[in-house]
């Protein structure tokens, strides 16, 4: 049996292609439940009063904690075996950087919620993120939040798939 640390990293063109799947996943279940919720005629009232940017930073802040909540819902069968349903279609998964399993709990609290909580920062959040994301090019082929879990993605052999 080789080494299972061996594996080969996922392309991050791959990556981005899941995660673009999981974003996708997530605007379907939570856009139109933030419209039935009137929450876009809320935003579009306030700006109109000159609430100006911060005037709903309370409600924007419970629709990212619903987000976060939604996610991890939708995601929580997969993510006990380190992937998401994009990572799931895309056939790459995340592991400890020694190769070895990931816990679910892991994931959520190194991975997920490190870079949703700097998204949540106005003005310099959405910057975080996106330099989160840029890391990947680097030569491990690891986010920062990669580094934070001490994890990598790694392509899913084919008997490995659930």
């Amino acid at each position: 049996m080789h080494d299972p640390s061996a594996r080969q990293l996922a392309s991050p063109w791959i990556r981005l292609g899941a995660q673009l799947i999981d974003g996708i996943i997530i605007m379907v279940v939570t856009l139109p439940a933030m419209f039935l919720m009137g929450y876009f005629n809320r935003t579009i009232t306030n700006q109109k009063l000159g609430g100006g940017m911060f005037g709903m930073i309370g409600e924007q802040l419970l629709w990212a904690l619903a987000g976060i909540a939604i996610y991890i819902g939708i995601n929580w069968v997969f993510l006990q075996n380190g992937q998401t349903i994009g990572k799931k279609l895309a056939s790459i998964r995340i592991v400890r950087k020694d190769g070895s399993p990931i816990d679910a709990m892991r994931i959520i609290t190194h991975r997920i919620l490190p870079v949703q909580l700097a998204a949540q920062v106005p003005c310099v959040g959405s910057l975080a993120v996106l330099v989160d994301a840029l890391l990947i090019f680097r030569d491990g082929r690891n986010t920062l939040h990669d580094d934070i879990a001490d994890t990598k993605v790694v392509v899913v052999a084919p008997q490995q798939s659930i």
